[in-house]
């Protein structure tokens, strides 16, 4: 699958909604085991940053995906405008909007 991804844009257009959610539900798993010291959990009840715990090779590990399909979705989540790179593990949400559409 990550092969075609790799060939056919439209198939890893296809892919990115679907590793958004797999990154929100990361996300909110994370939150749930208590990963987070208190002030992150503050700082991520509600608000437009997400502090990623665990490294994009962790995160692909756990999705079952390739280091280099979650750093390009990444990637292209930040040249849409929907998410913004504050650091290599602080994400900006900047188009809520956007990111529910990808939702499905």
């Amino acid at each position: 699958m990550l092969a075609l991804a790799a060939r056919d844009g439209e198939v890893a257009r296809q892919l990115w909604p679907l590793t958004a959610n797999e990154l929100e539900q990361l996300q909110h798993h994370m939150l749930v085991l208590g990963c987070m010291n208190a002030e992150e959990h503050v700082a991520n009840s509600g608000g437009d940053d997400i502090v990623l715990p665990m490294s994009r090779q962790d995160i692909a590990d756990y999705l079952g995906l390739t280091i280099e399909m979650v750093s390009r979705t990444i990637s292209q989540l930040e040249h849409d405008a929907a998410i913004g790179l504050a650091t290599s593990r602080r994400i900006v949400l900047r188009n809520r909007a956007m990111l529910g559409r990808l939702d499905g």
